[in-house]
């Protein structure tokens, strides 16, 4: 059994304080690295490196160390010192090619490995990661069900495999990837926040945050994990929470990394405080890449009154593929400031026509659909009522949302299912859509194919309501040509929409596979 974390690390400093000096032995600081405690680990590796410089077990220990501290020269130095090593010479050059592969030498990587076949899992998934680099996919794939027919067991390759299945939008397959790689290496990063990621898509807030928590007694300074448990915290409603996240992520990763950046900025505008959203923003510097914070520049500019550069900004996010309501609200009103009453219904028109727009928005969509003479007024004016005055249902229905937020779907389905109860004939589309989405994210697809029908007889053009019964067809009998139809029309309605967006690549991996 190996000694736990703690006990190691006070093992070490104890033999660092004695009278005479004690050098830390291979086992030791493997033992470390076991344990997740890298940094003390460096610190034997280095203590062990200057008493013992040819030691190639050391060597090797500390390039592993360099490696997951994303030290990538240290790490390319010590392997390829030990490249001709008869011991360690074989996993070295697998670990070079990896270090490669994690600085952005693929191609270095691939020539490193050669052509294959491999001799384990990790050469099989560092190629396949380089092929994936060079945009060689279809290789990489090969590469990854070759390698995963040989080494079954290999975290690396079914973290990997997860991975790709995730850009397929392939969940289940993701889901069982990073379970399988979590039990057979609890304490392995990457595995843990695969993990992560597949709880956070699939709404498991708490699934998720224990991964990250495991992440983090890892790596205490781990900046996904610092910005995952973050972002739960924001979706929770804990502003406070959030924050203080974030603060301990600006002191380990700087005030000014973009993402940390981003966060801090909405917290500020959350709070109403723009001017300080924008001073935080504005040390960031560029932010084209990061489509978040060029929103949140948008909503930033609007409030400020700066109508052309919030709708350049506005424009940009939603160009690059973004898709947010508040955006095109902002969007919309920047270009009323500018007298474009057109451009700012174009904008605004696919919000206010979803089945669950808020009253200020359909309030804005009445009052500028009457300036433009439209006849859809008198609809939003009435729409606009009754989301003014939603009565006892309409507070049920935020409880229920507040419990999607939070990522506990059977307590949401709880309240769907006794409002529906009370109103069996209700043809309200956002109960009717939610109640879908919540029995199909707790497995009960019969129920959530029915009610999503429903959903669509009452809001037959609706991109959510057309996506929420596509998923549960799809999830109950695969791409269907109904299942399919319908999501075509929902990803081109709203093709922005993560979600959707997510659910099409789905589609798209299902029926590549079918041919």
């Amino acid at each position: 059994m190996r000694a736990s974390k703690a006990a190691i690390s006070a093992l070490f400093f104890a033999l660092a304080a004695c009278g005479s000096p004690s050098v830390p032995k291979p086992d030791d600081i493997e033992a470390l690295i076991n344990a997740g405690d890298l940094l003390t680990a460096q610190k034997a590796a280095l203590a062990a490196s200057e008493a013992n410089p040819g030691d190639p077990r050391i060597t090797f220990l500390d390039g592993q160390i360099a490696l997951a501290l994303g030290n990538y020269d240290r790490a390319q130095t010590k392997f390829q010192a030990l490249l001709n090593d008869p011991a360690m010479g074989s996993r070295a050059k697998m670990l070079l090619a990896k270090t490669r592969l994690m600085a952005g030498q693929s191609r270095e990587a691939l020539d490193i490995l050669g052509n294959g076949p491999y001799s384990d899992g990790l050469a099989y998934a560092v190629a396949a990661g380089a092929k994936m680099a060079t945009g060689d996919f279809d290789a990489a794939d090969a590469l990854l069900a070759k390698g995963l027919a040989a080494y079954p067991q290999s975290t690396d390759l079914k973290v990997l495999v997860g991975e790709r299945a995730l850009q397929d939008g392939d969940r289940d397959r993701a889901g069982q990837m990073a379970a399988e790689a979590v039990k057979a290496s609890p304490k392995d990063v990457p595995a843990l926040l695969l993990a992560a990621r597949v709880a956070l898509i699939g709404g498991r807030l708490d699934e998720a945050d224990r991964h990250f928590d495991a992440v983090l007694a890892l790596r205490p300074k781990h900046q996904t994990a610092m910005l995952g448990k973050a972002t739960i915290a924001y979706d929770r409603g804990d502003r406070d929470g959030a924050k203080a996240i974030l603060d301990a992520a600006a002191n380990a990763m700087g005030q000014n990394a973009i993402a940390v950046g981003y966060f801090r900025a909405q917290l500020a505008f959350d709070a109403g405080k723009t001017e300080e959203a924008n001073s935080i923003l504005l040390g960031l510097g560029e932010v084209g890449q990061f489509p978040p914070a060029v929103m949140l520049s948008g909503l930033v500019a609007t409030k400020r009154g700066q109508h052309e550069q919030a709708v350049a900004l506005l424009n940009r996010f939603l160009q690059q593929g973004g898709e947010d309501g508040r955006a095109r609200v902002a969007l919309a009103e920047s270009y009323l400031a500018l007298g474009d009453r057109d451009a700012a219904w174009k904008a605004l028109q696919p919000v206010a026509d979803a089945a669950n727009a808020p009253a200020v928005v359909l309030g804005m969509a009445a009052n500028l659909t009457a300036q433009l003479g439209l006849s859809s007024s008198a609809t939003y004016k009435s729409r606009q009522a009754a989301a003014a005055n939603p009565g006892p249902q309409g507070q049920q229905l935020a409880a229920a949302d507040a419990a999607i937020r939070a990522g506990d779907w059977a307590k949401a389905n709880t309240i769907y299912t006794q409002l529906l109860a009370k109103d069996p004939a209700s043809s309200n589309v956002i109960l009717l859509n939610n109640a879908a989405m919540a029995a199909t994210q707790l497995g009960d697809l019969p129920r959530a194919v029915a009610i999503g029908r429903r959903a669509l007889a009452a809001a037959p053009n609706d991109p959510i309501v057309l996506d929420t019964l596509a998923w549960a067809l799809f999830r109950s009998g695969g791409a269907t040509p109904e299942a399919v139809d319908l999501m075509r029309r929902a990803l081109a309605a709203m093709p922005g929409n993560p979600e959707i967006r997510q659910h099409a690549l789905a589609f798209q991996s299902a029926m590549k596979t079918a041919r």
